[in-house]
């Protein structure tokens, strides 16, 4: 993902925000701090209703962001605070659901 400008429009409101996007040209996957990953249409307008994680970090409740995969571990997560840098895994998220 690369930081960037995007235009983001709510109804008849839009505006300029910073955000991280996708690097193919086809993907509309943003994030940015306080919204967290977000879809849009090619507009800008987001797409609500699609499920996006909000992975919330512990220490300061900021919007983690998505920091690695791994595809020969499908279900591995790698989540990092872009503020403070803590990092959790989807493991760590998954036991802690289960206590």
């Amino acid at each position: 993902m690369r930081f960037s400008r995007i235009l983001l429009k709510v109804g008849e409101k839009s505006w300029q925000i910073t955000a991280y996007v996708c690097g193919e040209s086809a993907c509309l996957v943003r994030y940015n701090y306080w919204r967290g990953y977000f879809i849009t249409n090619q507009d800008g307008s987001p797409i609500e209703g699609k499920t996006v994680p909000h992975i919330n970090c512990p220490q300061d409740d900021r919007l983690m962001y998505l920091a690695e995969v791994r595809p020969q571990q499908r279900n591995y997560r790698l989540w990092r605070c872009p503020e403070c840098d803590m990092s959790r895994t989807n493991e760590e998220l998954s036991r802690a659901s289960q206590a």
